[in-house]
């Protein structure tokens, strides 16, 4: 595993990475190598450095804040989530809006399309909801599978009006604190401090390229500097207080590796329920396939495209900025694979990188 990782910065897959991989909640390999930042500020990685977790913010923070509000009684997932988000079923397409429920949007088959720039005009939940309100679906609820940041922006928002309080302070409460991921949050405006965190982009080249093409984000005022301890997603930074239900959450490999054991041990955490066994069983079987890939709710179901990286029953995440975790329930296995691969700019080796990192740790 650290050949394999040695590698992947040799070969310019990413600057640096951290790993840990687990066996029945004992680490077998847990190591930093490489680089923080490169650019300006040269520092070297550590296990305690923190990601931005980009999309993976989806099944860390929001899926586990879903269920245990599940659990308590305050949520269903068969009914529509404009009973709390009644503003989003007032505009384009509200009837099918009107008809969307958490079901949906955690397995990303609301309809609702990938994404959207709404941060160049958009700031604030109200602002998002009445742009989200004129977003017109791309399919009926329940056709098909559309991978959507917009579902779990909406799951935050939701979880926000139901406990009437911050969505980090909801993930803190329900998450968090009861799982001891001390070196978990959002962001938020103020950032956190650079010394502590991972880079990522130089700059918003990634998403003002994206905008480019849908709109004139010419007068933007783009982030030009290293980012780092602020969130990279655009729509989580600068639309929405540097968090969101789809973005936004920093953490280090200690506390996911933490993290993923409930998910191995069927929502039991230090012998305790955390999760209900039925609702881990559900986030954890395959509701729907896109391009291949098998999906759960917001997981990505293993041995559904054909690629033999991991055995067929595990299940995992790997998001845009480099970060990835993926379980193994069978063997009570997990891997936490966090790189800053975004910096200082993207690059498109990291993902045949960690497919064949998965597969050393679980196949080979």
């Amino acid at each position: 595993m650290r050949d394999i990782i040695m590698r992947g910065i040799e070969e310019g897959a990413f600057p640096g990475a951290v790993v840990c991989v687990s066996r029945h909640g004992d680490p077998i390999f847990f190591e930093a190598h490489g680089a923080a930042e490169t650019e300006n500020n040269e520092r070297p990685m550590s296990i305690d450095t923190r990601f931005d977790l980009g999309s993976l913010t989806q099944v860390v923070a929001t899926l586990p804040a879903v269920l245990r509000t599940v659990q308590m009684g305050k949520l269903s997932l068969v009914e529509p989530i404009a009973r709390f988000l009644p503003e989003f079923a007032t505009g384009v397409d509200r009837h099918a809006k009107g008809q969307i429920t958490a079901f949906h949007l955690l397995t990303h088959t609301s309809g609702l399309p990938e994404w959207g720039p709404y941060f160049l005009y958009s700031r604030g939940i109200k602002a998002y909801l009445r742009a989200l309100a004129e977003q017109p679906l791309e399919a009926a609820p329940g056709e098909k599978v559309i991978r959507s940041d917009l579902g779990y922006m909406l799951l935050g928002f939701a979880l926000e009006r139901i406990w009437e309080r911050s969505l980090d302070e909801v993930c803190e409460r329900l998450v968090f604190g009861p799982l001891e991921l001390y070196q978990t949050c959002f962001a938020g405006t103020d950032g956190l401090p650079p010394e502590l965190c991972a880079a990522t982009e130089v700059g918003n080249e990634h998403e003002n390229k994206r905008c480019q093409a849908i709109a004139d984000p010419v007068h933007f005022p783009w982030r030009g500097n290293t980012i780092c301890g602020e969130a990279h997603d655009g729509n989580a930074f600068y639309g929405l207080d540097g968090m969101s239900g789809h973005s936004g959450l920093f953490s280090t490999a200690g506390d996911l590796s933490r993290y993923a054991e409930i998910w191995v041990r069927k929502g039991v955490y230090k012998r305790e329920r955390f999760l209900d066994a039925t609702l881990v069983a559900l986030a954890t079987a395959c509701h729907g396939i896109s391009t291949g890939q098998g999906h759960g709710f917001g997981w990505m179901m293993s041995g559904t495209d054909g690629k033999p990286t991991a055995p067929s029953k595990s299940f995992g995440y790997t998001s845009f900025t480099g970060t990835s975790v993926w379980c193994e329930p069978l063997t009570k296995t997990t891997s936490v694979v966090l790189t800053n691969r975004m910096h200082p700019q993207a690059t498109e080796e990291k993902w045949n990188w960690c497919e064949a990192f998965h597969r050393r740790v679980f196949v080979e």
